[in-house]
């Protein structure tokens, strides 16, 4: 399953490189974007594993940034792209458990380590749940609970679908989309599979699978609702 990493940097420039070049790690999926409007957007229509934020001695300086975090909500943790005077000064000096760091100018190589490594430590974290009508989601430990009593175990490939789903929020994700993130196209895999696997699910999530009111398809695409 891909991360999906949301990028913000002002300068159009480097963050076309950025995005250019964070992008060739086939593990990662990554949005640029260049306004705080646009940071708005994308989280109502997705959610990411790690939003990097980069600052500039213009308008995006680290305090501007921090109050925009901070009035939007933002709980998604956060790599900031900081200048090299802002470090020693900063109440962001410290890395905490949902803000870390990387001092411009930087190798590539080297952000891409700090990516790798902020995702492990994500992935070592407390782990996130997710509510999916009645149930609750744990996907590290690959289960749906009912009203905190009925478990049901889930497979990889369920797991993976599901916060598949999941990440693309209320946008639908299609057949092709699908097999990209969870098979990653593997000359294996079919239609048929995939139809299969949403069958399944729908088994433990649906009150009347034959009537799905949780995963809906229409059009060819898939999408997942919270009622």
């Amino acid at each position: 399953m891909k991360k999906k990493i949301l990028l913000f940097e002002p300068e159009e420039l480097l963050g076309n490189t950025l995005l250019e070049q964070i992008s060739l790690n086939k593990d990662f999926e990554v949005t640029g974007v260049s306004s705080f409007e646009d940071v708005q957007n994308q989280l109502k229509k997705s959610t990411f594993d790690l939003i990097i934020m980069g600052t500039d001695r213009k308008t995006y300086f680290l305090s501007s940034i921090q109050q925009f975090i901070k009035e939007a909500q933002i709980m998604s943790v956060v790599l900031f792209m900081i200048e090299a005077e802002t470090s020693g000064t900063s109440s962001f000096e410290q890395s905490t458990e949902k803000h870390y760091f990387i001092e411009k100018p930087f190798r590539i190589q080297h952000l891409n380590k700090k990516i790798s490594t902020t995702l492990a430590k994500i992935s070592n974290s407390n782990e996130v749940t997710y509510k999916i009508g009645p149930f609750t989601f744990f996907p590290l430990k690959k289960v749906i609970i009912l009203n905190d009593k009925t478990r049901t175990n889930l497979t990889d490939k369920e797991v993976d679908i599901l916060k598949c789903l999941i990440s693309s929020g209320e946008e639908a994700v299609d057949r092709d989309k699908l097999l990209k993130q969870v098979w990653n196209y593997s000359s294996d895999v079919t239609t048929h599979t995939l139809e299969t696997h949403i069958y399944r699910l729908r088994q433990k999530l649906e009150t009347d699978p034959s009537i799905p009111r949780l995963i809906i398809s229409k059009g060819g695409s898939f999408t997942i609702r919270s009622i």
